[in-house]
């Protein structure tokens, strides 16, 4: 009982009884305190009235006041009575049991009896006190618990587990206040709060769930009853009697302007539509998930109902084969602006259903579109460029949150980047085939060189490898085999070889003409570059 003695009062009309049980029992050895005694009814009366306490032991007959008068006038007392009687009759006894003594003494008795029956009591105590202390913990754990277990039991009734006897005993139990029909179910989503809680303290990221489900709950309650539980991280699930004065989706746009307002973040309110018995709020849940899925076409801060989304039947969204074509060819050519024209209009294309279809079947498409992508660059890319792209394709396929803006966003990137490698590898492709008909001419400068022949060679046609040679050396095919020429003649000279051997071994017929050549290019005859 807390290291605190247990207090203990002795009334008798006998002064001798009260001494030697006050002195010849060492009860503070027994962890028993003795608060008062006293000689009579009355004044034990008195007594047990002011000091409380926890064991009393009185006498049954007494002047002025019996003890069982005594204790029938105190009223039930807490503590523990214990009769002394220099009778034997059964009467007494009966009397004090029916006044829940906890024992009866006759005298003459010992201190030993005394005290074995006293520290009964004392040990009687102690147990009742801790099965109190017990009780009463329990019983703040229940109180502490309670939202959680509320929020427990409903989501056992958006998943619809237990039978409906069961779930309302439990709701009476957990003092629900909400009326037994005309449920809806609402789902609100804080926007960006699941990427930011890679990068924002949990601290953060605690408080904004608790405004926004405060701010939910405020705004629920000006119309109806309900309850606002979390779902996970970023999602809070609302459950609530349906509003007779006003249409549900106004609550809900007060709860998103609310939100908005008074956190600087903004939610994406789902909304199912009323059922009318308690066991069927997990269809309203199931509405309200479907109506959040369509957020892919909002991109956010929006409230939307699932009767705004018609079944489109068996229709499935499509596009145009005809831009597919396109945009597979334009990622080819490394046409980045005809490539994100195509993408455009297949986006369009997309957009101009009256209904919008099933965000799944949109995201499949779209990942469709991204794998014809992916395999036209796998002819060219390397393998990290490949796992950059895996990784975007797998990103896309994945985010089952992604919005339509977010697919075309990433859609344009892996675009881009396409684009970019084919240009890069072209640009590599176009150098190793200019290098390859170089060195066939550095190889022949002798013969007659030809476009036509130079072009084969690399297996292009002439007027592509025209464009292409030029675009590489920045000069045109003869010019640059008439340089190639004049700076092999400039290194036989030094050589020491004869003007007219150089003239026929570079693929001269005429001395005077290759002079000429020569001097154009380098501003001296081939004599005047030797003497030099």
């Amino acid at each position: 009982m807390s290291g605190k003695p247990v207090t203990l009062c002795i009334i008798d009309d006998v002064q001798t009884v009260v001494e030697g049980i006050r002195t010849k029992i060492d009860w503070e050895k027994h962890g028993i305190e003795i608060v008062g005694t006293a000689a009579n009814g009355e004044e034990g009366l008195q007594l047990i009235r002011e000091r409380q306490p926890q064991i009393i032991l009185t006498d049954i007959r007494m002047p002025k006041l019996s003890g069982l008068d005594m204790v029938r006038n105190v009223g039930a007392p807490n503590a523990k009575v214990i009769f002394l009687s220099g009778y034997s009759d059964f009467e007494y006894a009966q009397d004090s049991i029916r006044l829940g003594a906890f024992d009866y003494i006759l005298k003459p008795f010992t201190p030993k009896q005394i005290a074995d029956v006293v520290l009964r009591a004392k040990r009687e105590l102690e147990s009742e006190q801790m099965e109190l202390n017990n009780l009463v913990e329990l019983q703040q754990k229940v109180k502490m618990s309670m939202p959680y277990l509320r929020e427990e039991y409903f989501r056992l009734l958006l998943q619809c587990v237990g039978n409906p006897e069961t779930m309302r005993k439990k709701g009476e139990f957990l003092q629900i206040d909400m009326n037994e029909v005309g449920f809806l179910v609402f789902i609100a989503q804080i926007d960006e709060l699941e990427q930011e809680i890679q990068r924002l303290p949990a601290g953060e990221i605690e408080l904004i769930r608790f405004a926004v489900h405060n701010i939910l709950e405020e705004t629920i309650h000006k119309h109806t009853k309900g309850i606002v539980v979390r779902e996970n991280l970023h999602r809070l699930v609302a459950i609530v009697n349906i509003p007779q004065h006003i249409d549900m989706r106004q609550v809900a746009e007060e709860c998103r302007q609310h939100v908005e307002r008074y956190t600087k973040k903004t939610v994406t309110i789902g909304l199912g539509t009323g059922v009318k018995r308690m066991e069927e709020i997990h269809l309203s849940y199931e509405q309200a998930k479907t109506a959040m899925s369509y957020q892919f076409y909002s991109g956010g801060n929006s409230v939307i109902h699932f009767r705004d989304m018609e079944p489109q039947g068996v229709k499935r969204p499509r596009y145009a084969t005809e831009k597919e074509t396109e945009l597979i060819y334009c990622l080819r050519s490394g046409n980045r602006e005809g490539a994100l024209e195509q993408l455009g209009e297949i986006f369009d294309e997309l957009s101009r259903y009256p209904v919008p279809p099933n965000p799944d079947l949109i995201v499949h498409l779209l990942y469709g579109l991204g794998f014809a992508i992916f395999r036209v660059v796998a002819e060219k890319a390397d393998a990290d460029q490949l796992a950059l792209l895996e990784s975007k394709l797998a990103a896309m396929k994945d985010g089952k949150n992604a919005s339509l803006a977010e697919l075309r966003e990433r859609l344009q990137d892996i675009c881009e980047l396409s684009c970019d490698w084919m240009q890069q590898r072209q640009r590599s492709d176009s150098k190793q085939l200019i290098h390859q008909a170089i060195e066939y001419i550095r190889a022949n400068l002798g013969s007659e060189l030809s476009l036509q022949e130079c072009a084969n060679v690399v297996h292009l046609s002439p007027s592509y490898f025209s464009n292409l040679f030029k675009k590489e050396t920045g000069m045109t095919f003869m010019p640059y085999v008439t340089a190639a020429r004049m700076e092999r003649a400039k290194a036989m000279l030094l050589a020491g070889e004869q003007v007219q051997e150089i003239t026929y071994a570079l693929g001269y017929k005429d001395r005077p003409y290759f002079s000429e050549l020569f001097k154009k290019h380098t501003g001296m005859t081939p004599t005047e570059f030797r003497q030099k």
